[in-house]
């Protein structure tokens, strides 16, 4: 039996709020509303100025069993949202932290 983790439930419970918010034949928007930013600020930073954690997401599908998880911390911080990634490979750690962002403005 798998198991479902909060993330992947509010994930799903997402989805289908935006799919059923569309209407049936229509696209959802024309080429890409929004897009994840890549920020100097990092994860004490965007807590720093007001930004909650939201929830934390591990992921495995990049990284054997054995292996430490790839891991997202999502933010947000009224209607701004942020998110920073975690992922080892080998004996290398990288960190990245974005914002979400309005595709062609700011």
């Amino acid at each position: 039996m798998r198991h479902w983790g909060y993330p992947a439930i509010a994930g799903m419970i997402v989805a289908a709020a935006a799919a059923a918010q569309t209407p049936v034949g229509q696209p959802a928007s024309e080429g890409h509303p929004s897009k994840w930013q890549a920020t100097d600020k990092s994860l004490f930073d965007l807590i720093g100025d007001g930004y909650k954690l939201v929830t934390v997401a591990y992921d495995m599908s990049q990284t054997g069993d054995k292996a430490e998880p790839d891991v997202h911390y999502f933010l947000d911080k009224g209607n701004t949202l942020a998110k920073c990634d975690f992922r080892k490979r080998g004996q290398t750690s990288f960190y990245w932290c974005y914002q979400l962002v309005k595709a062609g403005g700011p």
